[in-house]
C-alpha cells in the first residue's frame, strides 16, 4: 500500500508544474461492493494556477497509467469539494462516464467521496481519511 501510494504521488508530481500547492493523499473505504472507489486517492491541488490533479488505480488503468485533471466545485471554511470525470469500458466493451465528487471536510479530517454514472441518479459512496500537505 506505501508503495501504491509513494507511486501515485510520484506520477502526480511529474504531471504539475513546482508551484505551491495542497496534496491530498486519502485512505478509502467503499460502503458496498461495486469497486468504483479507490482504496487510495491522491489529490494535487494547485488554487493559484486553478489546478486539480487526480490519481487513483481505477484512474491510472482507464486513463491509460494516466492522473486527470479535476475541478474545485466547492471551497469555503468547512470543507472543499473536488469534481473529475473519467471515462470508462466494461469486461463487455460498453463505455460509461463516471463523475467523482471528493469532499474533504476540514473540521472531521474526513474525506466523503461519491462515483456515479453518468445518467444515473444514486451513487456509489465512500469514505476514509487523509494526509494533507501543503508545500
Amino acid at each position: 500500500m506505501k508503495r501504491l501510494i509513494a507511486t501515485l504521488g510520484a506520477i502526480c508530481a511529474l504531471a504539475t508544474p513546482a508551484v505551491a500547492q495542497t496534496t491530498y493523499t486519502c485512505s478509502l473505504k467503499e460502503a458496498g461492493r461495486s469497486n468504483w472507489i479507490p482504496s487510495v486517492l491522491f489529490i494535487g491541488h494547485d488554487p493559484a494556477a486553478n489546478r486539480v490533479v487526480v490519481s487513483d488505480p481505477i484512474v491510472l488503468h482507464f486513463n491509460d497509467r494516466q492522473p486527470v485533471e479535476g475541478k474545485v466545485d466547492t471551497e469555503n471554511d468547512k470543507r472543499v469539494t473536488f469534481v473529475w470525470e473519467l471515462k470508462t469500458r466494461d469486461t463487455r466493451g460498453q463505455s460509461a462516464t463516471m463523475i467523482y465528487r471528493a469532499t474533504w471536510v476540514k473540521a472531521d479530517k474526513r474525506m466523503n467521496i461519491t462515483a456515479t454514472a453518468l445518467g444515473y441518479g444514486s451513487g456509489i459512496q465512500g469514505f476514509g481519511t487523509c494526509e494533507v500537505e501543503m508545500r
